[in-house]
């Protein structure tokens, strides 16, 4: 059995043992300066400013011409003349036209009896037996007559006939507007208002005794015997007040 000594003691008292006997050598450290130079060299920084160039903008107005059509309106104007009709003043209940010869007014009577009865009924009344001056007057008159009378008949006209004619038919030398004339004193004028019936006037026939004149409701004009009495009425006539 082997006693076990402690080992590491043992060395290091020898290592200091031989330390003791070795001379010291002072060795000097010179510590060289060291020159730490820092060169910064700083690279000039040229910021190149990139200036963002903007493109002009051409904006093209495409202009719309409208090619020039060269258009030529031609307004035609027709003037339409405007007739303005003036009432003619006339006493109360009759009626006013307008004739060559000045404003004339119309009145219908129902009164029977022949053509005398009918020249003195309008004398009377301050007028004339009237003569028909044209279509429209021939109208009024035929109209008037059947309102008033109520129905179909006769009336007395201003007319008569002429004395070349008076023992003369319809012939070359009598015809329908040179046989009978107008009597109310020039007021009636022309020959536009002698619209007779068919075959008409005829003098009677062989009689040869029909020298006034009648007129229908019918709005014609026959010849008759200014005797008769059973006509109904008769028209009237005198100027415009």
């Amino acid at each position: 059995m082997f006693t076990a000594f402690p080992i590491i003691p043992l060395l290091l008292s020898t290592v200091e043992l031989i330390n003791a006997c070795i001379p010291t050598q002072q060795i000097e450290t010179t510590a060289a300066p060291t020159t730490i130079t820092t060169t910064t060299s700083l690279a000039p920084i040229t910021t190149t400013s990139t200036a963002r160039t903007t493109a002009p903008t051409t904006t093209t107005s495409l202009a719309t011409t409208s090619a020039a059509t060269s258009t030529t309106t031609t307004t035609t104007t027709t003037t339409v003349p405007t007739t303005t009709t003036t009432a003619i003043p006339c006493p109360t209940g009759w009626d006013g036209f307008e004739r060559p010869s000045g404003p004339w007014c119309l009145r219908v009577y129902i009164s029977p009896g022949n053509r005398a009865h009918a020249f003195s009924g309008c004398s009377a009344k301050g007028g004339s037996l009237s003569g028909v001056q044209n279509q429209a007057e021939i109208d009024y008159m035929a109209s008037s007559y059947i309102s008033l009378n109520g129905g179909a008949g006769f009336l007395w006209v201003g007319a008569q006939r002429t004395s070349p004619c008076l023992s003369s038919n319809l012939d070359a030398s009598c015809t329908t507007l040179n046989s009978f004339e107008w009597t109310d004193g020039g007021k009636t004028t022309g020959t536009d208002g002698f619209i007779w019936q068919s075959g008409q006037p005829d003098n009677g026939g062989a009689a040869l005794d029909e020298a006034c004149c009648l007129l229908s409701s019918a709005a014609v004009l026959s010849d008759e015997q200014c005797l008769r009495a059973d006509p109904t009425g008769y028209v009237c006539g005198q100027p415009g007040l």
